[in-house]
């Protein structure tokens, strides 16, 4: 008599077939366009037969082999980040269609073996169904997490990331006196680029400015996008005078990015330091953005916020 084991590994080509019209039958024409049968026919039979290996007495899997499974066959749905319902009702469609099958090689294949199998069977696709859908649920979360605090258009860090971040450098400051710097940064020439090559144009310029800060930085410094055409960089264990000299670099940098009109972008760069022009988040922003627009007032790149005992608009190294 056939082993319940081999009875599936021979049978799994029909399984797969099955599974795939089971998927057909939920899908929307659209859906359906996105299916990738070809795909199913060649990888969808394999799989059948390392689930079934699975289910025999004695054999082991781990949670990577049931999160690789079923990754596996949700991508073999054609969708797009499927959800978890989607993956599992996949998963329950092939448990039942193997289900199915067993039941009718029970004229071929010893009742007490396939009555253990099919024990084993729902175990795997229990476990199966949890593994795949907690790795599901922690990836989304990462993401989610990702897109909270990431620019979508340039990849760099968002305002909301700056301010943790922000509160952090402070924090640290505060406890072991390790000073920090900000740069403001303003670009200018963004608008007559949106206006006469349209906004694809502006945008592909935002990005090279982008690309630009994230390569004059160090490793440990933070580019942020603020929104519009304003960028922040957050730079620990700088004191002013020495994040001045890389603001210059910066603003040179970003003068050589490639736009369409052919000419040099503008830019103004605030630059303040804790403890030196203040110890808080809103001061230290308020002294930036006021030395952004000295510099962006005098036709300069570069401006150093004022200290708050100075009273002449002289700007203070340290």
């Amino acid at each position: 008599m056939d082993s319940p084991i081999s009875h599936l590994e021979d049978s799994r080509g029909e399984i797969a077939k099955l599974w795939l019209m089971r998927i057909l039958e939920r899908a929307t024409l659209e859906d359906i366009e996105r299916i990738p049968t070809g795909r199913v026919a060649r990888e969808l039979p394999p799989l059948i037969s390392e689930m079934a290996r699975a289910l025999a007495p004695g054999a082991e899997t781990s949670s990577s082999d049931h999160v690789e499974w079923a990754h596996r066959l949700a991508d073999l749905t054609g969708r797009e980040g499927p959800a978890a319902k989607d993956l599992v009702r996949d998963l329950s469609a092939l448990q039942s269609i193997m289900l199915a099958e067993l039941h009718r090689g029970l004229d071929r294949i010893d009742a007490v073996s396939v009555l253990a199998t099919v024990e084993r069977l729902a175990e795997l696709f229990s476990a199966l169904q949890a593994d795949a859908v907690e790795d599901l649920l922690t990836t989304r979360s990462g993401e989610l997490e990702w897109l909270g605090t990431t620019d979508s258009l340039t990849g760099l860090h968002n305002t909301r990331f700056m301010q943790q971040h922000l509160n952090h450098l402070l924090g640290v400051q505060k406890r072991y006196g390790h000073p920090f710097a900000l740069l403001l940064l303003d670009i200018d020439g963004l608008k007559r680029i949106n206006d006469a090559y349209g906004s694809s144009a502006g945008d592909r310029t935002l990005v090279g400015v982008a690309t630009a800060v994230g390569e004059s930085i160090r490793n440990v410094d933070t580019p942020v996008r603020m929104g519009g055409d304003e960028f922040c960089v957050l730079l620990p264990h700088q004191t002013a005078s020495r994040a001045r000299v890389l603001a210059e670099r910066l603003a040179s940098a970003i003068e050589e990015v490639d736009n369409p009109a052919s000419q040099p972008l503008g830019v103004a760069i605030g630059v303040v330091s804790c403890p030196q022009h203040a110890t808080d988040a809103d001061g230290l922003l308020e002294i930036a953005d006021g030395a952004m627009y000295r510099a962006k007032a005098a036709g300069e790149r570069v401006a150093v916020g004022t200290d708050a005992a100075s009273q002449n608009g002289d700007l203070i190294e340290d």
